[in-house]
């Protein structure tokens, strides 16, 4: 059984939606308020950590002095994936690595995100298979299609994948098998979205989320001990309930 420790305000908008997610979800024991204090003797990795109506830089603050404890002193790396749902079904989900906790991320801190990516898409997904990651750049070399970060970490990293696993890989290509086909590209499209910088990341989540309206997102920290939520504050009802429900499954 998973508690949801919440930090920050817990409007209605929350209480609603973790009573929704209760209903639908028998493996979430209930919830508490977090105090406001890094001092925070009672959490443990059965708890999951969820972001109300704070601020997201104190929301980390918490997040890291409750791993420090968890893990001993043990280094670790957190970085944010949301996983993207087509509304009509037309795409399969896959996951975008929108560098939200390391805006810039240099070679090593990307092998770390693109590592807790691939974690988290086994874990939703049960697969077996290895996911396929494409790499995108906004404004990144004609020739390369990719900023100078990526591109050399493609070339560092290209030969730890499977074939044709990690792909450099315009957006439109990327999430459309159908455009795959018309550029006679082989492979399927992306189960992993890595950019570069959370500019990138930003401009394509926001691109099919608010101005397509056929996406809907669901955020999470990964590399921590415990499940992290890091909510957006104007996620509604619906969208935060599925973000509890995935969060404690």
């Amino acid at each position: 059984m998973k508690k949801i420790l919440c930090f920050g305000n817990v409007s209605e908008k929350y209480k609603n939606a973790i009573e929704n997610a209760m209903r639908e979800c028998p493996n979430i024991a209930g919830w508490e308020q977090a105090p406001d204090t890094d001092d925070l003797s009672n959490a443990n990795d059965e708890f999951v950590l969820m972001k109300c109506d704070i601020h997201t830089d104190d929301f980390l603050r918490h997040v890291i002095a409750i791993n420090k404890k968890l893990m001993n002193g043990e280094k670790f790396y957190l970085t944010h994936c949301f996983v993207l749902f087509n509304k009509s079904c037309n795409r399969a989900p896959f996951i975008l690595t929108d560098a939200a906790c390391v805006p810039m991320p240099d070679e090593s801190q990307l092998t770390h995100i693109v590592d807790n990516a691939k974690d988290l898409f086994e874990n939703m997904f049960n697969n077996t298979r290895a996911p396929f990651i494409s790499l995108i750049s906004a404004g990144g070399d004609t020739n390369t299609k990719l900023s100078p970060l990526l591109n050399s970490w493609y070339n560092g990293h290209a030969k730890d994948f499977p074939d044709n696993t990690l792909r450099i890989e315009q957006l439109d290509v990327a999430l459309d098998k159908n455009i795959r086909g018309e550029k006679h590209i082989g492979g399927e499209t992306a189960d992993i979205i890595v950019v570069d910088n959370i500019n990138t990341g930003n401009a394509i989540l926001k691109s099919l989320t608010v101005l397509s309206n056929d996406w809907y997102g669901v955020g999470f920290l990964i590399g921590a001990k415990n499940t992290v939520i890091l909510n957006s504050r104007s996620a509604n009802e619906y969208a935060l309930m599925q973000n509890i429900i995935m969060a404690c499954k």
